[in-house]
């Protein structure tokens, strides 16, 4: 049954979300709702990807949004009809996900859980999650933040950034974000 409803929405192209919802899906829900709702375009950037479950999320609030402005194309009242089609957000908008891969880097932070090579991930399993959600505009980077800054820095260009999610747990990686 949750299937059939959860098709139904997605056929109609109704945004589906909970702005009360206090977890990864309802911040980011309320993130793209902002991101649309006020027309501001620009990049998602996520430092510290892991698994790539919120990364995975996000894209899927996005194309719920995305659909629901497509659909305002076609309103019967001419207003959405001519925001919608006048939106910068019917340019390309790219995900930017950046992580070791290879766990927490060294550091001196001295806390127990974020010891050296603690939440180890693959670069292999988080691309083909990715790839199979059929969304193609993305890039990951493998390697420390500071590593990756110059890559991720020529991939931006002269793009916005609409939207970062800094998950990092350790300082040094929190300044890497800030300073990309």
């Amino acid at each position: 049954m949750k299937k059939i409803i959860r098709d139904f929405l997605t056929r109609y192209k109704f945004v589906r979300g909970d702005i009360n919802l206090n977890s990864r899906t309802g911040a980011l829900h309320k993130c793209w709702g902002h991101v649309f709702s006020n027309h501001l375009f620009g990049d998602y950037v996520e430092f510290g990807v892991y698994h790539g479950d919120s990364f995975l999320e996000s894209i899927e609030q996005y194309n719920q949004f995305k659909k629901w402005l497509e659909s305002q194309k076609s309103s019967v009242e001419k207003w959405r009809t001519d925001v919608a089609i006048k939106s910068p957000l019917n340019q390309e908008v790219y995900f930017h996900g950046l992580d070791t891969f290879d766990g927490m880097p060294k550091n001196d932070e001295e806390n127990f859980n974020f010891h050296e090579k603690s939440f180890l991930s693959s670069y292999e399993k988080v691309l083909a999650r990715i790839q199979k959600s059929n969304y193609i505009n993305f890039y990951l980077y493998k390697g420390k933040f500071n590593e990756s800054k110059k890559e991720i820095q020529k991939n931006l260009k002269d793009r916005k950034i609409s939207i970062a999610n800094i998950d990092c747990d350790i300082y040094s990686s929190t300044v890497d974000s800030f300073n990309i």
